[in-house]
């Protein structure tokens, strides 16, 4: 990856950078601000990735283009230099729940975790039922959602994203059973045991979610800890604070066994609303 680019740098004729919004293992997020938008230079967002990744750019530009849902942030384009790849997205004004845990003092409260937990099943609910682009988004984790300051809940980097054939969750279709196979890709510590083997369903995402919902809840960092130890440390066993209702839901997409989890993400977005009418 080329070194970091300096605030006023003018990419494309166009996107001048105002600064670093964050950086990973796939590259560099930057704030620009759109130079050629009727005088009024809206920010954007801009993924700045290697020159190889130019085919998981144009993908990206070209699926996100066509889903509309709240949690996914709008695409714009994506343009190309001698040695890397943008995609311009919209810029979304908050923090990720990563950031927003570490800001936290003590557990962050039990209605506002519930209130994203169902924003997100809703999230996931839409990707798996996608009339024309199905997907597994494969890595649910703090750091790639974020939160804005309306409390609305915005998935930001869809880089793992895998897509398979219209209805492929609903329907036996045979002639595709090689697609549930693939390469073993995610997070270590928020995924499944079946994802470290290459096989990726729509429980596969429930998994990552309860993994993300226990950090926040218990602040005890799957990436930090033994794999697989979620049912040595229960949710309730760290957080007290925690309803016995939203702990069993957790609990239950944490499962090793993915028959035994959730059968889809609206299936825990009902529980998660059961356990919030509740309180």
């Amino acid at each position: 990856m080329n070194p970091t680019l300096e605030k006023g740098t003018v990419l494309d004729t166009r996107y001048e950078i105002a600064g670093v919004l964050g950086s990973g293992d796939f590259g560099v997020v930057y704030q620009a601000r759109d130079l050629q938008d009727n005088g009024s230079c809206p920010m954007v967002a801009i993924k700045q990735m290697p020159m190889q990744s130019i085919v998981d750019c144009e993908r990206q530009a070209d699926v996100r283009a066509v889903l509309k849902h709240p949690a996914i942030p709008r695409i714009f384009g994506y343009f190309v230099t001698n040695e890397n790849a943008y995609l311009v997205q919209e810029l979304i004004v908050g923090w990720n729940l990563e950031v927003v845990l570490e800001k936290q003092k003590g557990f962050l409260p039990e209605k506002v975790v519930l209130d994203w937990a169902i924003q997100l099943c809703d999230f996931l609910d839409y990707l798996h039922n996608h009339p024309y682009y199905p997907m597994i988004f494969r890595d649910i984790k703090p750091n790639n959602i974020m939160v804005d300051r309306g409390s609305k809940i915005h998935a930001v980097d869809f880089g793992l994203a895998r897509i398979f054939p219209p209805r492929f969750f609903q329907e036996t279709q045979e002639q595709f059973a090689h697609l549930w196979k693939g390469l073993p890709i995610g997070t270590e510590g928020y995924s499944p045991p079946e994802q470290y083997e290459g096989v990726v369903k729509p429980e596969s995402d429930i998994f990552a979610l309860g993994a993300t919902l226990y950090h926040l809840l218990t602040r005890r960092d799957p990436r930090k800890n033994p794999a697989f130890t979620f049912d040595k440390y229960p949710v309730r066993s760290l957080n007290q604070e925690v309803s016995d209702k939203f702990a069993a839901v957790v609990m239950k997409a944490l499962n090793l066994e993915i028959d035994r989890r959730f059968p889809s993400a609206k299936e825990m977005k009902l529980a998660l609303e059961a356990a919030s009418s509740a309180k």
